[in-house]
């Protein structure tokens, strides 16, 4: 546990929010303290070593189209490396319970199914990080869904399953649980076009992973970490702030900020309580779920990409994460509640009516939805709750503040929203400190 019992400023969680407001603060002159449930830092970001291969089991991709995590990747020099499937040589789509190729001359067609979908976004996201410049046109579609928009569209067979499949893993739910106002949101940060939405989803990872990004900010930031430190209750009053751990020591602060996901935030104890809408927010939970399934394969089986509709098929997507001459790794999405609990011999023929001669060696993932410090995957808002929870979730609590990639400005439910959140937090906290 800590060396010392009170502090500036503690953190609530050691995920990208976290680090990144604990170094801003710590580097600010403000004695920083993260206090992290898990026994290492990095939230849903966390990777396993298969194989020879290193495979990131959550957040993943970052992009220059996400000033933030691309900035914190300059700061510290790091490398990144293209996922070859989202440059695929060939991408299989299952249309009315057929897989077929994609083939060249239908790629307009493809792309053409996003920009009717999206045709709206200018209108309703003509800024993506302001809300408030078009919040009229969000509310009007707040209470609409990704069913609800398909539905109203004259779409061709090759577009419903492909732009449906993409979406189902965009938002890690089905088209009717899922907000239409927020997929617009994420198509409108990437400027309305579909390379530039293709790439940043999936293309660039850091070469060391996303644990070295983490390990360079604490690195950098000297601020003290208690891992496998999980908090029971927070008692804030106008003189401070006061957190006791599940061990039963107790912390002093004159601020704390807490980074919990959204979905486990009502777990914890707060003194005086939350407000409604918060605790409303989380008992409610995002509809982020479904599972990212890894596959170990035999050989090489090229840069391929799959689709289908979670009504078709149990693998709604899946890519080429990594290549070898004896084995390599492909990222699969599943929205089955069981899909890490399935077999190789239940994976088998799933994976190979989209790859024939595919021979699956392994299947493994980690399951954030059962995972009781995240339960759930990225955070995609509900139909019907934009409008509501966007201002409230980062609104300041007395002395508490609260940075989470689940209620950031912009890319919200990426390492860019977190990174992005933890930092303008830290300037929030250190602003109120100063006077």
């Amino acid at each position: 546990m800590a060396a010392k019992t009170s502090y500036d400023v503690v953190i609530i969680g050691g995920g990208f929010a976290g680090v990144t407001a604990a170094r801003d603060l710590q580097k600010r002159g403000l004695s920083t303290i993260v206090l992290e449930a898990r026994d290492r830092l990095g939230g849903r970001t966390f990777y396993e070593e298969r194989n020879g291969f290193h495979v990131e089991l959550g957040g993943t991709w970052i992009h220059w189209t996400q000033p933030f995590v691309w900035a914190e990747k300059e700061r510290y020099g790091l490398e990144v490396q293209e996922t070859p499937g989202c440059v695929a040589e060939r991408i299989a789509i299952k249309i009315d319970g057929k897989v077929q190729e994609l083939q060249e001359a239908q790629l307009g067609e493809f792309v053409e199914g996003f920009e009717h979908f999206f045709a709206e976004s200018k209108g309703v996201w003509e800024r993506p990080y302001d809300i408030h410049h078009c919040w009229e046109a969000v509310c009007e579609r707040d209470a609409l869904t990704v069913a609800d928009r398909l539905n109203a569209l004259d779409l061709t067979p090759l577009q419903r399953t492909s732009l449906g499949g993409f979406l189902e893993i965009l938002s890690m739910n089905q088209p009717q649980n899922a907000s239409y106002v927020e997929m617009m949101r994420t198509w409108s940060l990437t400027a309305w076009n579909y390379q530039l939405f293709n790439d940043t989803a999936a293309r660039y990872k850091l070469t060391k992973g996303t644990a070295a990004l983490v390990e360079a900010i604490t690195r950098d930031g000297g601020f003290e970490v208690a891992l496998s430190t999980a908090v029971r209750s927070v008692q804030h009053t106008s003189e401070g702030v006061s957190v006791t751990t599940e061990s039963g020591e107790r912390l002093m602060a004159q601020r704390a900020v807490v980074t919990v996901p959204l979905n486990v935030l009502h777990n914890l104890h707060f003194d005086p309580p939350l407000s409604e809408v918060k605790l409303e927010a989380s008992k409610l939970k995002h509809v982020g779920g479904g599972c990212k399934v890894f596959f170990e394969v035999g050989g090489d089986p090229g840069a391929v990409m799959t689709l289908s509709r979670s009504t078709d098929s149990p693998l709604i997507g899946s890519f080429t994460y990594k290549r070898g001459e004896k084995h390599s790794v492909l990222a699969g999405f599943s929205l089955e509640p069981d899909a890490l609990e399935k077999s190789v011999d239940e994976w088998q023929p799933v994976l190979e009516e989209f790859i024939p001669g595919v021979k699956v060696l392994s299947t493994f993932g980690h399951d954030w939805g059962g995972d009781d410090l995240s339960q759930g995957s990225w955070c995609t808002y509900r139909p019907g709750t934009v409008a509501r929870f966007t201002d409230e979730l980062p609104r300041q609590e007395g002395h508490l503040y609260f940075a989470s990639g689940d209620h950031a400005q912009g890319w919200r439910g990426f390492i860019e929203g977190a990174i992005a959140s933890g930092s303008r937090t830290a300037v929030q906290v250190a602003e109120s400190l100063r006077t």
